[in-house]
């Protein structure tokens, strides 16, 4: 889980374990570095592509890369 959880968003679409890009409903607040925290996985925000599009690299934290259903709640964290 996050340590310090800044805000919150949701996933605009499903993400697959293999995929490097998480499409946001927001990106207010995303930036490179940042924590991306869903369904027990832990991602590492590298870039913002066209919005709302985010470059992340997936399983972080000792976590595993999973799927992700649209809509789900994604914290974003330090």
């Amino acid at each position: 889980m996050p340590t310090e959880t800044l805000s919150t968003t949701t996933l605009s679409l499903p993400v697959r374990a293999s995929d490097r890009q998480v499409k946001l409903e927001s990106t207010s607040g995303v930036i490179p570095g940042l924590r991306l925290w869903m369904d027990g996985e832990s991602m590492t925000v590298v870039s913002l592509g066209v919005e709302p599009w985010v470059l992340v690299l997936r399983g972080q934290d000792g976590s595993p890369a999973l799927d992700h259903a649209s809509a789900v709640t994604v914290y974003l964290a330090r």
